[in-house]
């Protein structure tokens, strides 16, 4: 609290001059003895992986101690809008993930960012307070202080902060990992993409990666998808972003570049249909009900892009194959994704504007071909 009593009492109170710059150093004073605390409280917890704070067991004191952190932390954050995408962004979560939480996860976005940063295995509770810090969110940082503190002496052994049982002798972080289900959905999840050489975070920003060693073949890949597309549209980023054979591929997403695409979306779709190498629909059963002449579209909330004009750019397919190209498929290079539902494989036979087609699982190989074919 504010040292008032510095401020000599006056006779009116109506007539008190406050000294403005004493009331300031008054509270560069008090700030920096918080900061002070918390930095105490970081060397308590920097040891302490983010993950405890989802250990759950309600009979001991150390699983309602995390609980309790846990709340209090989701709470603070969750209730000041868009805080979430604040922390997400100091703690390092890509862009692409921050706006796959804002448009795709129903669950409370501050649960999920901490969910998301703990994947990484140096992802200690510091790094959070640091993150707060950088906020200035000393709000959230003082509703926390008590919490922490009472989860930092569950393993705290002495003033110095946790000390691990290693036989080394050194400090190691204590984790949870293997005891803390990973329920995030698979475009969140590191490992959804199980060849290990591909990167772990991807991210639907246009790629124009290049290299020296690599072919320049300047390509774009347009693509086009539904909501359950979107894991797919994710993975295609990544693998297109580690090709060693070529340079000079973009991938085009509408939320990529949302900035352009907004002021004229009709304009910008039409010029970059003509300009693109391979439109690639990612044909799911959300995909196909979109485009169904006979199935009524129904107004969405949704911000996505990529999901509002998928039946827009479907008739623009359906005009290229029919009328611009005379039925000989050029330009259109489909995906079906992993885990493709038995029923798109029997519909899509019906969609000859939609052939060739090929699996996800299939992409880096076919794909490469599309394009050695380009450099012909």
């Amino acid at each position: 609290m504010l040292k008032m009593n510095s401020i000599k009492d006056q006779d009116n109170a109506d007539t008190i001059s406050i000294d403005t710059l004493a009331l300031e150093e008054i509270l560069e004073d008090e700030r920096a003895q918080e900061i002070s605390e918390l930095n105490s409280l970081s060397d308590k917890v920097c040891y302490l992986h983010t993950n405890l704070l989802y250990y759950r067991n309600p009979k001991s004191k150390m699983g309602s101690t995390c609980y309790e952190a846990w709340r209090t932390l989701v709470k603070k954050v969750g209730g000041s809008p868009n805080a979430w995408k604040d922390l997400g962004f100091a703690l390092g979560v890509n862009q692409g993930d921050l706006d796959y939480i804002s448009h795709s996860v129903k669950d409370d976005p501050a649960d999920i960012i901490l969910k998301v940063y703990m994947q990484n295995e140096s992802a200690t509770l510091d790094k959070v307070l640091d993150a707060l810090i950088k906020m200035k969110r000393y709000d959230i940082l003082k509703a926390v202080e008590d919490p922490l503190c009472n989860l930092a002496q569950c393993f705290v052994k002495d003033d110095s902060g946790y000390q691990s049982n290693s036989d080394t002798g050194k400090r190691e972080i204590i984790s949870l990992t293997k005891n803390v289900p990973n329920d995030l959905p698979p475009a969140l999840s590191k490992k959804y993409v199980k060849n290990a050489e591909k990167p772990k975070q991807p991210s639907l920003k246009p790629s124009t990666r290049a290299d020296v060693n690599k072919s320049t073949v300047e390509a774009t890949l347009f693509l086009t998808y539904t909501e359950d597309g979107l894991d797919t549209a994710i993975n295609i980023q990544h693998y297109v972003n580690n090709w060693n054979e070529f340079s000079g591929i973009t991938v085009l997403t509408l939320n990529g570049k949302r900035e352009e695409v907004v002021q004229n979306p009709e304009k910008f779709i039409r010029e970059y249909f003509e300009k693109a190498h391979f439109i690639v629909p990612i044909i799911t059963t959300g995909y196909l009900s979109r485009i169904k002449s006979y199935t009524p579209l129904e107004p969405t909330t949704d911000d996505n892009l990529d999901f509002k004009y998928v039946n827009f750019i479907y008739n623009l397919i359906v005009n290229y194959y029919i009328h611009a190209s005379g039925c000989i498929n050029e330009k259109v290079r489909s995906v079906l994704p992993q885990n493709v539902n038995v029923d798109v494989l029997r519909d899509i036979s019906m969609y000859p504007d939609l052939m060739p087609w090929t699996y996800e699982t299939n992409f880096d190989e076919h794909f490469k071909a599309f394009l050695k074919n380009l450099s012909l």
